[in-house]
């Protein structure tokens, strides 16, 4: 069921604001097309993705400022339990949830840092649990200039720095192959393309159901694999899995998307071993997730080979940017991205919340991380442990 629209204003250094949510779609979409920087996750459709693959409702905001400007903040609300009294103090809001890119601002010419301290004043104002921003590269510089003024005073959001990966695709693809790409990557690339030819590796590219089917057969035995280095039953891990990463995420998207989503899958003796999925739009293309079956892949470089079609896909389409998205702290992940010419982004999630989430989190995972590696220190007593 559509919410119900509401209204409200905000007092600004640049006067009052009056903001709408949901926003009306004419004029998110009108506003998207003026953005030069805007990427797919932060078109309405892929919201309307997100709240039909994983439950939650769309809560995105239109500010009116004076003069006539307006922004756009995708936006989507869940709530985690009953409050009678106030249903916003057990609600969350994210723009965008983990595993779902980027959210933020899209602006007419790209939003600078007095329109996202206008966006901050209003959150710092809300009841929510905890509000969890992840701004694109664009207009990352933009959200640290107005977090680091403090102009939302009420409430400071917490900043979590992250990383990614951004490579510069102008001057199109021979500029990126013979200036951005290291001399590394052009032999390893032109090295996977002889191997796939030998072993009678085939690519196919689109955005059929079945593709979506075989791209998550691949993460199924990625999952496999982990479960097996990190000593955990592997049933356990497919659960664990399937409820992180489930298949109706990626056949939302690329039903939604249709020719803007592109799956590569490389099969061998018709079974596939490596797969990858990116979204395009405008001038940003992303690569949404990649996978591959170490055993088989790896020797044949075939991982490597799927991101860089990715990227010579976002060459032809026209794009001026391919993310590449973080690499967890993996680092095999990071060096091949430095190999294919991306560039290192200081990026940073905000947090507005009422109980301290984010330093729980920070916590958790960090725990989970040092258990982990012990336990794979065990199979190599030679690899140093980092606390």
């Amino acid at each position: 069921m559509k919410p119900e629209t509401q209204k409200w204003d905000v007092r600004t250094a640049r006067g009052p604001v009056r903001v709408t949510s949901p926003a009306p779609r004419a004029a998110w979409n009108e506003i998207v097309g003026t953005d030069p920087l805007a990427g797919p996750s932060q078109l309405p459709a892929w919201s309307d993705a997100v709240c039909r693959s994983d439950g939650w409702t769309e809560a995105s905001r239109l500010y009116d400022l004076p003069g006539g400007r307006q922004l756009v903040l995708p936006l989507v609300r869940r709530v985690v339990a009953g409050s009678p009294g106030d249903p916003k103090l057990l609600t969350v809001q994210a723009s965008l949830p983990h595993g779902w890119g980027s959210g933020g601002l899209v602006a007419p010419g790209g939003a600078d840092v007095d329109d996202v301290a206008v966006v901050m004043a209003d959150l710092a104002g809300g009841r929510e649990l905890r509000t969890l921003l992840r701004p694109g590269f664009a207009t990352a510089p933009a959200w640290h200039g107005a977090w680091t003024v403090g102009e939302a005073n009420q409430r400071v959001p917490v900043r979590i720095p992250v990383q990614t990966h951004v490579l510069d695709l102008g001057g199109g693809l021979s500029e990126v192959w013979s200036r951005r790409l290291s001399s590394k990557a052009r032999t390893g690339i032109r090295s996977a393309r002889r191997k796939a030819e030998s072993a009678g590796l085939v690519i196919e590219v689109g955005s059929s159901p079945g593709l979506v089917e075989d791209l998550y057969a691949v993460y199924l035995r990625w999952v496999d694999r982990r479960a097996l280095q990190r000593r955990m039953p592997r049933r356990v891990a497919r659960i664990r899995g399937m409820r992180a990463e489930p298949s109706r995420r990626f056949h939302t998207v690329a039903a939604a998307f249709g020719d803007r989503c592109r799956i590569w899958v490389a099969r061998l003796d018709g079974s596939p071993i490596a797969a990858a999925i990116a979204v395009f739009h405008g001038e940003v293309g992303v690569g949404w997730r990649a996978f591959s079956d170490r055993e088989l892949a790896g020797p044949l470089r075939a991982h490597e080979l799927m991101q860089f079609l990715a990227v010579e896909h976002a060459c032809r389409v026209g794009c001026r940017y391919f993310d590449m998205g973080e690499s967890g702290g993996v680092t095999t992940l990071t060096h091949v991205k430095d190999r294919l010419g991306g560039t290192r982004q200081e990026l940073a999630e905000y947090a507005f919340e009422r109980v301290p989430l984010s330093r729980f989190d920070h916590g958790r995972l960090a725990l989970r991380g040092y258990v982990e590696r012990r336990m794979l220190a065990m199979d190599h007593p030679t690899e140093r442990l980092r606390p």
